[in-house]
């Protein structure tokens, strides 16, 4: 087996297992999730009114879907 086969083979495994899918998402994944902009979200996470945690560079920015929907939750208005 060379060097290349192995590559494959290793490359096969680990595309093919699957992986834990993580509950954090990203500021844009957050936007799309909410029908948005992303500087809607900046603004109401910086206004206190959206929760989000804060990894690594200034605006690096991780939510949670539930947190979105919460948030979506508490703009909907009764007409």
């Amino acid at each position: 087996m060379n060097a290349h086969e192995i590559v494959a083979i290793a490359t096969r495994f680990l595309v093919d297992t699957p992986q834990a899918e993580s509950p954090w998402i990203d500021v844009n994944e957050a936007a799309r999730r909410a029908r948005c902009g992303v500087k809607l979200l900046y603004r109401e996470i910086r206004a206190g009114r959206l929760q989000a945690a804060r990894v690594g560079g200034r605006r690096e920015l991780r939510l949670r879907a539930e947190w979105i929907d919460a948030w979506l939750s508490a703009q909907t208005t009764v007409r």
